[in-house]
C-alpha cells in the first residue's frame, strides 16, 4: 500500500492541510482562512476553539478525498501563547506573534536595554522572542484568568494535544520563551530565567524533539477528523524551521526566504554566534541553529491593501498589475512596511507604516509599487546586517511560501538584494517538512539523515538582477529608506499612544 503523510501548516492567517506521498509529491491541499482578532491597538489574537473547528473542517475534507493517512506532523506559526486550565481547555484567546501588548512588561523586567538578555538566553528581550512576558502580562492585567491557568503551550502543542491527548513543546518553539539558553545544544528550561519571569516550572510542558512520536490519534479525534485511530503524530516544529528542514538547510551559511504574513530570511549556523538583530532558535538538526531576520508584515502589507485600502482589488496578481503601471523607484515614493511594528531589523513594536514622498501626481500604481519595494528594502537591511556580523553574502536565495511565486516581486528582490532569486516548484515547504517529521515519527524514515527523505524541488528558472538603471534608483531610495525610521520614530511613538485602530 502506498503511504500518505499529512502535513498540517497552521499559520496566523490560514490553516493548510497537505497530503504527500513518500516521494514528497503533493497529493491534495485544503485550506481555511483564519480570522485574527485585534480588539485594541497592538493586540493580535486567535480564538482557539474556532481555530480547532476550522482545522477539523479541513481535515475531514482532505481525508475524505485521499483515504487512509499513515502519519501526521505539525508546522505552526510561532510564538502563539496559549493558556490552558486544569481540563486543558483554553482560558482565553491565544496571543499570536504580532501581539505587542507586553512590551512594557519586557522593559519592566529586564530594563531598558532589550539586548542585555542576549547573554543569558541567546535572544534579545521582546514579545517575539520571549513569550514569558505574555504570561506576566496576563498575571498582572487578568489575575482572575491567571488563577485558572495550569499549563502553558504553543500552537502545535495545543493541536497535537487535541489529537493525541499528550502535551509537550518542541525546541524550536521553546527557543522563543525567554526561559532557556538557546546557545546550549540541549534544550531545557533554565531555573534562573524561570525565576526572572516568575514562571512556575509546573505549568511548562516537557520539551520533546519535533520528529519524535508524541502520541497517536485517539478514537475521539479520529471521529472528528477522519484520520485512522492510532495514526502516529509528530509534534513538529515552528513553521520556518519546518520549511528549513524541507529544504534540507543544514550547512553553515545557507539561506532562504519565507514569504507569508511575515517575511523571514533564515540562515543556518553550526555555531551559536548570535546577532541581536536576528531571532535565534534550535534547528530540527542537532547542533545546528537558525538565525531569522524576521519582518512582521512583509506579506501582510498586501493583505492590508486588499482588505482595508482597496477592497475591490482581489488578489496579489491584481496588485502586481497596478504596480507595473509605475516605474522602479515608484516615482519618488517610499513605503515603510511597519504595519504591526517591526522585528528585524529595527526591533520597535511601536513603529508604524507610512508612505513618504506623496505628491499630487502620484497614482495608486506608485503607491502599490512602493509597498513591493519597501518590503524588499527591509530585506536588504537584514542581508547587510548578516554580512556585517558573519561575512555572509549569498549570491542566490530561494523563496518559499505564498508570495514567493510572484515573478514581479521576485524581480524587485533580485534587483534590490543584488542576487539571483529562485522559487520552489510548490508553495508549501512548511507543510512538507511537517509531513516528513510525521513520517519519521511513524518509522517510515530512519531519521534526519535518511537519504530517502525527499526535499523541496527548486525551479530551474532563476530571476536575475536587471540592468544597472534600476540598481542606481534602488540604491538612492535604499539610502533614504534607512534614514527614515530613525528620523520618524519619535513621532511614530507619540501617534501610537493615541491610536484606536
Amino acid at each position: 500500500m502506498t503511504e500518505t503523510f499529512l502535513g498540517i501548516d497552521a499559520g496566523t492567517s490560514a490553516i493548510k492541510v497537505c497530503a504527500f506521498d513518500a516521494q514528497g509529491a503533493l497529493l491534495k491541499k485544503v485550506q481555511r482562512v483564519v480570522p485574527v482578532i485585534t480588539p485594541y491597538p497592538r493586540w493580535a489574537e486567535i480564538d482557539l476553539n474556532r481555530y480547532w473547528q476550522l482545522l477539523l473542517e479541513a481535515l475531514r475534507e482532505l481525508t475524505a478525498q485521499v483515504g487512509p493517512v499513515s502519519a501526521v506532523g505539525l508546522s505552526t506559526t510561532c510564538p502563539t501563547t496559549i493558556l490552558l486550565d486544569e481540563q486543558r481547555q483554553p482560558v482565553r484567546h491565544a496571543m499570536v506573534y504580532l501581539d505587542g501588548r507586553a512590551d512594557g512588561v519586557v522593559r519592566d523586567t529586564v530594563g531598558p536595554d532589550a539586548v542585555a538578555l542576549l547573554a543569558r538566553t541567546g535572544n534579545r528581550a521582546s514579545t517575539s522572542t520571549c513569550w514569558a512576558a505574555n504570561l506576566r502580562w496576563v498575571r498582572q492585567h487578568e489575575p482572575e484568568t491567571w488563577q485558572r491557568v495550569r499549563s502553558v503551550c504553543m500552537l502545535n502543542s495545543f493541536l497535537a494535544m487535541r489529537m493525541t491527548g499528550e502535551l509537550a513543546i518542541d525546541p524550536t518553539q521553546a527557543s522563543y520563551s525567554g526561559l532557556m539558553d538557546v546557545r546550549q545544544p540541549e534544550a531545557r528550561w533554565d531555573e534562573g530565567l524561570l525565576a526572572l519571569w516568575d514562571v512556575p516550572a509546573a505549568c511548562l510542558p516537557p520539551i520533546v524533539r519535533g520528529s519524535d512520536c508524541l502520541g497517536r490519534i485517539t478514537p475521539q479525534a479520529a471521529g472528528a477528523t477522519g484520520l485512522p485511530v492510532g495514526t502516529p503524530l509528530a509534534l513538529g516544529v515552528a513553521d520556518t524551521a519546518s520549511a528549513a528542514f524541507a529544504l534540507q538547510l543544514r550547512d553553515n551559511g545557507q539561506a532562504f526566504e519565507s514569504v507569508g504574513t511575515s517575511g523571514v530570511i533564515t540562515f543556518c549556523m553550526d555555531q551559536p554566534d548570535f546577532e541581536a538583530g536576528f531571532l535565534h532558535r534550535h534547528h530540527v538538526y542537532p547542533n545546528r541553529w537558525l538565525a531569522h531576520g524576521a519582518m512582521s508584515t512583509l506579506g501582510g502589507s498586501f493583505g492590508w491593501l486588499q482588505t482595508n485600502i482597496w477592497p475591490e482589488v482581489k488578489s496579489l496578481a491584481e496588485l502586481e498589475r497596478l504596480a507595473q503601471e509605475s516605474l522602479p523607484g515608484s516615482n519618488g515614493l517610499i513605503f515603510l512596511p511597519y504595519l504591526a511594528g517591526e522585528r528585524s531589523p529595527i526591533w520597535d513594536s511601536a513603529a508604524s507604516a507610512a508612505w513618504i514622498g506623496l505628491r499630487l501626481g502620484h497614482t495608486r500604481g506608485d503607491m502599490v509599487r512602493a509597498v513591493f519595494e519597501g518590503t524588499a528594502f527591509g530585506l536588504r537591511q537584514i542581508m547587510e546586517l548578516a554580512q556585517r556580523k558573519w561575512g555572509l553574502k549569498p549570491q542566490r536565495m530561494v523563496g518559499v511560501g505564498g508570495g514567493s511565486h510572484s515573478r514581479f516581486w521576485a524581480q524587485i528582490k533580485a534587483d534590490i538584494l543584488r542576487l539571483e532569486y529562485g522559487t520552489t516548484e510548490f508553495l508549501d515547504a512548511g507543510a512538507l517538512g511537517a509531513a516528513l517529521l510525521g513520517a519519521m515519527a511513524g518509522g517510515f524514515f530512519s531519521g534526519l539523515q535518511d537519504e530517502r527523505l525527499p526535499t523541496v524541488k527548486i525551479s530551474s528558472q532563476w530571476v536575475r538582477p536587471s540592468s544597472a538603471q534600476p540598481h542606481d534608483v534602488y540604491q538612492r531610495h535604499f539610502d533614504v529608506f534607512t534614514r527614515l525610521y530613525p528620523a520618524l520614530s519619535a513621532s511614530m511613538h507619540e501617534l501610537g499612544r493615541e491610536a484606536v485602530c
